[in-house]
């Protein structure tokens, strides 16, 4: 049965709110067991499994722990969400294996998120990684 476009995109609300608050014990709610997370901040950019993705954003929010997504636009047809959205961040912390820089990035990004069942199954997070380390500091200029 086919999902409403309320209920895909409640979804990724929440799959969202996930990655603000570090909602780990709402993860079985909205990822499914085995999904996939292609993600370019992630070692090798494929994140396979919930537990996978747990590890990375426990990660991720250790190194910038007010780490936030915000929603500028979605769009749903047939189970597939498109999120545009801008993240922000204040690097506080290790994040793969860089120490705290105490600067603060804001990126732009895109995801294409597919959910069957009430669980997202496959999401492809699309952003400048490059951009990202260079707000850090990190890149040669």
């Amino acid at each position: 049965m086919a999902q409403s476009t309320s209920d895909v995109e409640q979804c990724v609300e929440e799959w969202i709110d996930v990655w603000n608050t570090g909602g780990y014990e709402r993860l079985p709610d909205v990822l499914d067991e085995s999904a996939t997370v292609y993600d370019p901040g992630a070692p090798g950019g494929v994140l396979e499994g919930r537990e996978e993705f747990e590890a990375h954003l426990r990660e991720l929010r250790a190194g910038f722990p007010d780490f936030t997504i915000g929603i500028a636009e979605m769009l749903s047809k047939d189970g597939i969400v498109m999120t545009e959205w801008t993240a922000t961040a204040t690097h506080e912390g290790e994040f793969n294996g860089i120490p705290a820089t105490d600067r603060e990035i804001e990126f732009q990004g895109m995801s294409k998120t597919e959910i069957r069942d009430s669980e997202i199954v496959e999401d492809r997070i699309y952003h400048d990684f490059h951009a990202f380390l260079e707000q850090l500091g990190l890149t040669e200029k």
